[in-house]
């Protein structure tokens, strides 16, 4: 088996109890069902206390029953019970997995790291060159092949290296790379919508080429005119819905930071305020590179399974608009100044708020197909 790691990956450690936050509150433990039989068979007092706070699902495995939002095995120096009492091998998938997620198409596993983990979103902006990835081999043998398109597969794979050197196409502002990151997406979107996966390669070798992107950025710009700069639309990237789940409390806090920004702004004033923070973010702009290469390379293949390409390039152009958008309230409250940590912290609320809830994932992609605040013309528009 082949496996795929960003360059980074490597440089990866969880550093526990010195951790400003912790992975094992805000969200219930999910156990799967070899972990759950183990657990149910250990003895003594430890296992008298797993077997008090494991609830069995219907479909197999179990939760913890959370403690004031908290694991139940999590101590007050935030470090691990379970890991302490039973070592390392036996936390549940889980728990030994995060922040790491990881995609296997076949032959091949992709493992990445979420910046929902500080100490990864540490690597993840931190890292200044233009992305690579390292490819190992494995001798673990495959068990199960994914029932997906082989044809299909192998043009994202194509098209996905094509998007990866949009992205990190430094020639461009990065609000260009999105643009034209989202429009190679429709492209191919309109074209598996009419089962041409065959016609793919004139999009992934036109818009490889610098001066074809250079027709199509100018192309977009008379296409597409930005009236208000964004205000009627980002603003509600931020709004909540019935049944939210909120993951960390201070997701609240960037909300209100956010309403007390908006308040103040007429589109005028905000355009020249998101113009302003552009220049004051210059040097660092490689950061939103970084989260842009993550959202391409954690999503973008997925397409594979439920053909919806458009969507998940969407996923990361609003993932980048609200990190910007954070970024940028949080400079003005700052009086113009923003910090690296600050940056890493902002996105890992996100990436939490998001990624990590099933059911704000579900609704919030239910909303990025149906509502005309994320449609592929307003992100065009905010882009401008």
């Amino acid at each position: 088996m082949k496996i795929r790691t960003p360059i980074y990956y490597k440089d990866f450690k969880c550093i526990a109890g010195d951790c400003t936050d912790t992975c094992c509150a805000g969200w219930e433990v999910d156990v799967e069902e070899r972990s759950y039989q183990y657990y149910r068979q250990v003895e003594g007092e430890f296992g008298k206390r797993l077997k008090s706070v494991m609830v069995p699902e219907e479909q197999g495995g179990c939760t913890f029953t959370l403690k004031n939002g908290r694991c139940p095995f999590l101590n007050d120096d935030n470090l691990c019970d379970l890991y302490t009492a039973l070592g390392e091998d036996k936390l549940c998938d889980t728990c030994a997995e995060f922040p790491r997620f990881i995609n296997e198409y076949g032959s091949e596993r992709e493992i990445g790291l979420a910046p929902s983990c500080k100490t990864a979103g540490e690597l993840m902006f931190g890292y200044k060159e233009p992305l690579t990835f390292t490819v190992e081999e494995s001798d673990e043998q495959i068990t199960s092949y994914n029932e997906i398109d082989p044809q299909l597969y192998f043009k994202l794979r194509q098209a996905r290296v094509t998007a990866y050197n949009i992205i990190r196409n430094r020639s461009f502002s990065i609000n260009e790379r999105c643009m034209l990151y989202l429009e190679f997406a429709e492209k191919l979107q309109t074209k598996l919508d009419k089962d041409r996966i065959d016609t793919f390669d004139y999009e992934i070798t036109s818009y490889s080429d610098s001066e074809y992107l250079e027709k199509r950025l100018a192309a977009l710009r008379t296409k597409y005119i930005s009236r208000d700069n964004g205000l009627g639309t980002i603003p509600h990237y931020f709004d909540s819905f019935a049944g939210m789940e909120v993951i960390n409390k201070d997701w609240y806090k960037c909300l209100e930071r956010n309403t007390a920004f908006f308040e103040k702004m007429t589109a005028d004033s905000y355009g020249k305020t998101v113009r302003e923070f552009e220049r004051y973010y210059e040097d660092r702009m490689y950061e939103y590179e970084q989260l842009m290469m993550y959202y391409v390379y954690r999503y973008f293949l997925s397409a594979v399974n439920d053909y919806e390409i458009l969507q998940k390039a969407k996923i990361g152009v609003i993932g980048y608009l609200i990190l910007r958008q954070s970024d940028i309230a949080q400079w003005s409250e700052n009086g113009g100044e923003l910090s690296f940590t600050e940056q890493v912290d902002l996105a890992h609320l996100y990436s939490r708020q998001f990624e990590h809830s099933y059911t704000n994932f579900e609704v919030y992609n239910e909303y990025f197909r149906t509502k005309r605040i994320y449609s592929y013309k307003r992100l065009m528009e905010c882009l401008l």
